[in-house]
């Protein structure tokens, strides 16, 4: 039974810059999706009040056996209250995107804290102040607020929480608000005051203890993101400007390579039968060298140019016939596999895509080029072109070469790698040609499935995203 090994890549996402240490804490992108993220949680907690508040009222029983004696009513109420609120927020936060100012999206979380502050002290009030555990739930907002913000603002929720707890706790104690309790045989009041206020001034004390904690871990991680930050920067930078070097060296090289390929065919079409059989030797070495280095230089050259393009995000996208295009790609590379006497077939006569027809172009190309060189002569190389149920367009590129050992399938796409039977069986491979494939289809949002068995062939399939239009989301982020 043959052993297939079987590898694939996906189009990596982009990176989120990491929050800045200032004093509002968080940029644009993470304070909507913070925003957000606090309506969805919101939904469940009214649900679970809706909830909570109908059991009530149909099942009064129920949550009596367990010494609980919920108030209907005020829950349901506040319920539909915080529902109200929480479309508003939902309506509000429908037309910001990752260019709406900072400060709105800083005061829509502002005022989603506050009134939900109020809410969760009208919920401890119904609860039991001083008889329940419920007003540890405003630490859920202050460890929230630590993550969030910067510590002056965390500290400012921190100690507005307190603030509303202990006037919830001294307006009961005075006889202002008439205490509830929801534990049925608890007392609804304390009777020593002052071991009651104690009580509640310790609990804001280990609240401003959490915050301390929190904030100053929040800050150390906020300090260690800004710094991997900084240095991702400057490595982009360096890694930018070796680019261009390299880019700048490899050009250079182009006419020096050109000037020996002349001569040596200069040598080879006037003089070579008055060379001996040792010079003639030096110069066909020469010419494989060349020829070798010359793909070199070229492929260099493809890979800093579509490095270029991911910086300028210059992408161009465009409807492509995909057996149009692959049939340009076959045309390229008809001459290097009727020299080997290898027979391209394909299969498939439709599917559309939108796509960059330059670099779909090369990634094809390179996949082909490598399905010739690592098949073994007159052999096949099979294309097939097949449309998804969900209108993606799988090109697959099937050869009957050397195959690739399942431990190298992790490495093929990594620059200058090269297996040990690549380099014994084509001695032109550079190492680049997949590096060049998995960028181009990163870019391009490609998804690369490998299959293969050593000494039988190894299967690219390439599943291109149909997309309807060219300003996709998709693909107007390139």
């Amino acid at each position: 039974m043959l052993c297939m090994a079987t590898f694939e890549i996906q189009a990596q996402q982009d990176a989120i810059p990491a929050p800045p240490t200032g004093w509002a804490g968080l940029e644009t992108r993470d304070l909507l999706r913070n925003a957000r993220w606090f309506t969805h949680i919101r939904w469940a907690i009214i649900a679970a009040l809706g909830f909570s508040s109908a059991v009530q009222a149909a099942w009064p029983g129920l949550f009596a056996a367990v010494g609980v004696r919920l108030p209907a009513f005020p829950l349901l109420a506040m319920a539909l209250g915080l529902a109200g609120t929480n479309l508003l927020y939902v309506l509000l936060l429908r037309g910001c995107t990752d260019t709406t100012p900072r400060g709105t999206l800083f005061g829509n979380l502002w005022l989603q804290i506050l009134l939900d502050l109020a809410a969760l002290t009208v919920l401890v009030h119904l609860s039991g102040s001083l008889t329940t555990f419920v007003s540890l739930a405003y630490l859920f907002h202050i460890v929230l607020a630590c993550i969030f913000f910067a510590p002056p603002y965390s500290l400012l929720v921190t100690l507005l929480s307190g603030l509303l707890f202990l006037s919830v706790v001294t307006l009961e104690l005075t006889g202002i608000l008439s205490p509830r309790n929801v534990l049925i045989d608890a007392p609804c009041c304390p009777v020593n005051m002052v071991a009651s206020l104690l009580h509640a001034l310790s609990a804001i004390v280990f609240w401003l203890a959490v915050w301390y904690l929190v904030a100053f871990i929040a800050q150390q991680l906020r300090k260690r993101d800004r710094q991997l930050a900084e240095l991702n920067h400057r490595l982009t930078l360096a890694e930018e400007e070796n680019n261009r070097q390299v880019l700048r060296t490899t050009h250079d090289l182009k006419a020096p390579f050109s000037g020996i390929e002349s001569n040596t065919l200069l040598l080879r079409t006037l003089h070579w039968d008055q060379l001996s059989e040792p010079v003639r030797d030096i110069i066909e070495r020469i010419e494989t060298r060349s020829a070798a280095l010359r793909e070199r230089i070229k492929d260099i050259l493809i890979l800093g140019a579509i490095k270029s393009q991911e910086q300028a995000h210059s992408i161009a996208v465009e409807r492509i016939e995909v057996p149009t295009l692959v049939a340009s790609v076959i045309k390229e590379v008809e001459d290097k596999a009727e020299h080997r006497g290898i027979t391209i077939a394909t299969t498939g006569e439709r599917g559309a895509v939108y796509s960059s027809p330059e670099h779909l172009k090369t990634l094809l190309g390179n996949l082909l080029s490598n399905a010739i060189f690592y098949s073994h002569d007159t052999g096949t190389v099979s294309i097939a072109i097949a449309v998804g149920e969900d209108r993606t367009v799988t090109v697959s590129i099937a050869d009957q070469g050397i195959g690739i050992r399942e431990d190298a399938l992790p490495n093929i796409f990594d620059e200058y790698y090269r297996t040990r039977e690549a380099a014994q069986h084509n001695d032109m491979s550079t190492g680049l040609g997949l590096a060049i494939v998995k960028r181009i289809a990163d870019n391009l949002e490609i998804i690369i499935r490998v299959h293969s068995h050593v000494d039988h062939g190894t299967t690219f399939e390439v599943v291109i995203p149909r997309r309807t239009t060219p300003t996709d989301p998709a693909v107007a982020r390139h």
